[in-house]
């Protein structure tokens, strides 16, 4: 019986029908694709090597302590492990919308917190797999994102097929070990004093902080509904390279110079007034002595909308980021592309939970930005190729939209969500990353 970390218990606090706290990746195959019974053997075999993807969330009666982690006797893989497929001619209209959808419903919290949709049908004759997890499985590069255990590179899970859960703790055994803990840690007895005054959802969301706090004249904080919409966006890698060369700049910098086009051309498309800069939050591997130990931080930075030259804010995102960086040891991106099999999942997950952590120490902001690196080396599963690798990031608070960012054998995918009933054009943002890109080039 293990009990959650207080940022974990924090998140699912949070959680309401507004604000899902789980991510989706997608990665897209070439033909032909597996039989369902072909991915169903490997996620069996593979997730043997994680038992928190066969462990559920149990609360501790009273509310004394925080949830604990158990075996979930019932654990039906067919339940986390889905097959779908797109209409006749579908269109990628159909995979965005199929997207929004998934990203929009919570995991179930009876069960273990993730699931893995398969989806037939995407143009060019593709398919894809949809990796879907709770931000509270993911503790480390190693962590429980489904996606990253299932690649041919990655490690078997074992040939132990005797699995057996372990016996739900009763409900005096959980009173008892709360209780114990309460007499030894002054910090429990705090958070169960506090949870007697205020509502859990308060505590949670002063927790979070400020993200999304601050009044946004462009439209991009306020209130946010249940549904969500998706697009992506493509960069070759060579253009990136170009332009980090060209300004003597980070990776990143470009990147967040090609979202603050992308979001200007956004504003200047629907008549909305531009302001001179956006905040976003931007989550950061950085190194702890002279290794790097999965440690996430995050720092506010100004995207320069107002600016009419993209190099102009090129250098102006540099001029900001380059002392962030440097003070914080910052991991680099050829590091993290580095690591064995596919950590890009688990390294957007762990940038996104320490983005809400850090918002209770920074002011408003209008945006999030998650920038995963991904593997420069082929991925396949099954023996079919990954040929597109796309991040989907959840909304928090009052922010209407999200961009994420995934490197994958040259290329950068792009993905961006936006609440949507809010009446952004996301489709408009993400052709000006790409028309950017085009335009700066060459």
């Amino acid at each position: 019986m293990e009990r959650l970390t207080v940022a974990d218990a924090t998140f699912l606090e949070l959680e309401d029908q507004v604000s899902a706290m789980h991510n989706v990746t997608i990665a897209v195959f070439g033909n032909p694709e597996p039989t369902y019974v072909e991915l169903r053997e490997r996620v069996a075999d593979r997730i043997r090597a994680v038992p928190r993807l066969r462990q559920r969330v149990v609360p501790v009666p009273l509310g004394l302590s925080r949830p604990v982690w158990i075996d979930d006797d019932q654990f039906d893989l067919d339940f986390h492990l889905r097959h779908t497929g797109l209409p006749t001619r579908a269109n990628m209209g159909d995979f965005r919308n199929l997207v929004g959808r998934l990203l929009s419903q919570r995991l179930d919290r009876g069960k273990p917190l993730w699931e893995l949709w398969m989806v037939s049908g995407l143009p060019k004759k593709r398919w894809a797999l949809l990796s879907k997890a709770h931000y509270s499985i993911v503790d480390g590069v190693s962590g429980a994102d489904p996606l990253s255990l299932i690649p041919d590179q990655s490690k078997a899970g074992g040939s132990d097929d005797s699995w057996s859960p372990r016996p739900r703790p009763s409900d005096g055994r959980l009173l008892a070990n709360a209780a114990a803990g309460l007499a030894i840690n002054p910090y429990e007895q705090f958070r169960l004093l506090r949870r007697t005054v205020l509502n859990p959802v308060v505590q949670a969301t002063d927790a979070i902080g400020k993200i999304g706090t601050r009044a946004s004249d462009a439209g991009l904080v306020g209130a946010v509904g249940p549904h969500r919409r998706w697009y992506e966006a493509a960069v070759d890698g060579d253009v990136i390279r170009e332009l980090r060369d060209r300004h003597d700049v980070a990776t990143n910098d470009v990147i967040l110079a090609l979202i603050t086009w992308g979001f200007r051309s956004m504003l200047e498309s629907q008549g909305k007034v531009v302001p001179g800069s956006l905040r976003t939050l931007v989550p950061l591997a950085v190194a702890t002595g002279d290794d790097f130990t999965n440690q996430i931080s995050a720092f506010e930075a100004d995207l320069p909308v107002g600016c009419s030259s993209f190099d102009d804010a090129v250098r102006l995102i540099r001029n900001e980021t380059v002392h962030v960086t440097s003070r914080n040891k910052a991991v680099a991106g050829a590091t993290l592309a580095g690591l064995p099999g596919l950590v890009a999942p688990t390294l957007c997950s762990l940038g996104l939970r320490s983005a809400s952590q850090a918002g209770a120490r920074l002011t408003g902001v209008d945006t999030v930005t998650v920038n995963a690196p991904g593997p420069n080396h082929m991925v396949s599963v099954l023996d079919r190729t990954m040929v597109d690798l796309y991040p989907v990031i959840p909304l928090a608070a009052q922010v209407r939209i999200a961009v994420g960012v995934m490197s994958y054998r040259g290329m950068y995918g792009f993905g961006i969500t936006g609440d949507r009933d809010a009446g952004l054009e996301i489709a408009a943002l993400a052709e000006g990353i790409e028309h950017a890109a085009a335009a700066t080039t060459g």
